[in-house]
């Protein structure tokens, strides 16, 4: 039996990840294909626009067999962080292959990349301390000590190879080979050549639309839902959600900021959160701003921090993250649990087979099933809880979400009968 994993916000589904889980299948020959999907909180350093049961749903419907999902610990940290956990926790699935996205769809020349990243020698380390020291971002900076790594190659061909980093997903693709790469997995990596306009590109026009324009379309919705039409396998789940509760904004974080920004412990709060010290700085330089989440993260980054590295930290700190007790290597060792969102009728063979293949990580499809994981990890952990710690987190950062959408109470949301959904209610 061959199983195929995606990794993918799905923030929100559209008809490229259509296209992604089609390709992931005929390419591979999988018997199923497996969605690890960021939770309520994604890499953009944002809340989703919609839950992630709506977003579940979406995924079963237009071509998964079941959807996990990547813990917040991962799905709000670096590209970095992002790719090591997705990979750590497929590695412990047993998963066959594993497909994803790029700009440049050449698996040779995103492999040559990460080869070099990987091994970050004493050039690459000197070249990008010399460019960050000189004031040039991170991305920069590290293009930099790319180009000046690259062996056996004229100018020209350099230039082609250091391109690679300037795209969001080829950046991505080689950020999970390294993971790949330096877990020893025996994952065999598939890259499917991106389709559309440019992942950032805000422009909302001609047939094929980028990620961030579909969001902005979602923000401010067409009436009559014409542009969508073209965007979505399925609009239902689309203006459904749209109807009961709209999407959530960035700004719905403003209020829960600005709380933060006045509490007595914010210096604390930082440090447990890994905030960097230069940003820390500049927060406790603003902290009495009384504007919004997207205005203060403009007004504080700089141009050696990103918008969304900005973005991801204020939400560490507003979700009360501690990276500092329990660094992402320690979570990638602790985490032996995994989080089943739903799953198709039709895909019931799969789970005797990820049971044989996982050993001890454990699948988690409702409440009960978190209620036996957590009195298991008492009884056998004691005083060091590991992923009893992880998941008391996850489930706390759920419910921060839900007051996010007005939502205290979490609703059920009906899927068609040929598909079956476990979601944890909370």
């Amino acid at each position: 039996m061959k199983i195929t994993a995606v990794v993918s916000e799905f923030n929100p589904f559209h008809k490229g990840h259509e296209y992604i889980l089609e390709r992931a299948r005929a390419k591979t020959g999988a018997d199923f294909v497996i969605a690890l999907m960021s939770g309520n909180f994604v890499q953009r350093g944002e809340p989703a626009l919609f839950d992630m049961g709506i977003r579940t749903e979406a995924a079963l419907i237009n071509g998964a067999d079941a959807v996990f999902e990547l813990p917040p610990q991962f799905s709000l940290s670096s590209a970095e962080g992002f790719a090591t956990g997705a990979v750590c926790i497929l590695n412990k699935l047993g998963i066959d292959h594993m497909v994803f996205g790029s700009e440049c769809g050449d698996i040779k020349s995103l492999k040559e990349a990460a080869a070099v990243l990987s091994e970050e020698n004493d050039v690459y380390r000197t070249v990008l301390k010399e460019k960050l020291k000189e004031g040039a971002s991170f991305p920069a900076a590290r293009e930099a000590a790319f180009f000046a790594c690259i062996k056996g190659s004229n100018d020209q061909n350099k230039e082609e190879l250091t391109k690679i980093l300037r795209e969001p997903n080829n950046i991505l693709a080689v950020e999970y080979l390294k993971a790949l790469k330096k877990s020893g997995s025996l994952i065999c990596p598939v890259t499917e050549v991106r389709v559309g306009s440019p992942y950032h590109d805000a422009a909302s026009s001609g047939p094929a639309y980028s990620a961030e324009s579909i969001r902005k379309m979602l923000i401010n919705p067409d009436p009559s839902f014409k542009k969508l039409l073209s965007l979505f396998p399925e609009l239902e789940y689309i203006s459904s959600a749209l109807r009961d509760t709209g999407a959530v904004q960035r700004d719905s974080l403003t209020p829960l900021l600005l709380y933060k920004l006045l509490s007595n412990g914010l210096r604390e709060s930082m440090r447990k959160a890994g905030v960097p010290g230069d940003l820390s700085g500049r927060i406790l330089k603003y902290r009495d701003f009384s504007g919004t989440f997207s205005e203060f993260t403009e007004l504080i980054k700089t141009k050696n921090i990103t918008y969304s590295a900005v973005s991801r930290n204020l939400l560490h700190l507003i979700l009360d993250m501690d990276y500092e007790s329990h660094p992402l290597s320690d979570i990638c060792s602790n985490i032996d649990y995994v989080r089943l969102l739903g799953f198709r009728r039709d895909a019931g063979e799969l789970f005797p087979e990820l049971k044989k293949r996982c050993g001890d990580m454990t699948i988690l499809g409702n409440s009960s099933d978190i209620r036996n994981y957590l009195s298991r990890t008492d009884k056998e952990k004691g005083e060091d809880p590991g992923g009893r710690t992880f998941l008391e987190e996850n489930l706390r950062i759920d419910r921060i979400y839900n007051i996010l959408r007005k939502d205290i109470i979490r609703r059920e949301h009906p899927l068609p009968p040929e598909i079956s959904r476990r979601i944890i209610t909370l």
